[in-house]
């Protein structure tokens, strides 16, 4: 049986929807909030964008979560 993780969480961001997609997808802000690997991509990430997060555990996640953009 494969474990599934789900993370859950709500914050208020003062800032319009546009810059905070602007900061979930592209990769010079991504690298401010999160460690990213080397052989991260340099292009921004669209809507569908598939993201694999690494583990504590050495592994990577199972699923291929989609980034949603909720307009």
């Amino acid at each position: 049986m494969t474990e599934q993780l789900i993370v859950r969480d709500e914050i208020l961001i003062e800032a319009n929807s546009q810059k905070v997609w602007e900061v979930l997808t592209k990769p010079k802000y991504v690298a401010e909030w999160d460690e990213l690997p080397e052989n991260y991509p340099n292009e921004d990430m669209t809507e569908g964008s598939k993201v694999i997060w690494e583990l504590p555990n050495g592994g990577q996640s199972k699923s291929l979560e989609q980034l949603y953009r909720k307009n």
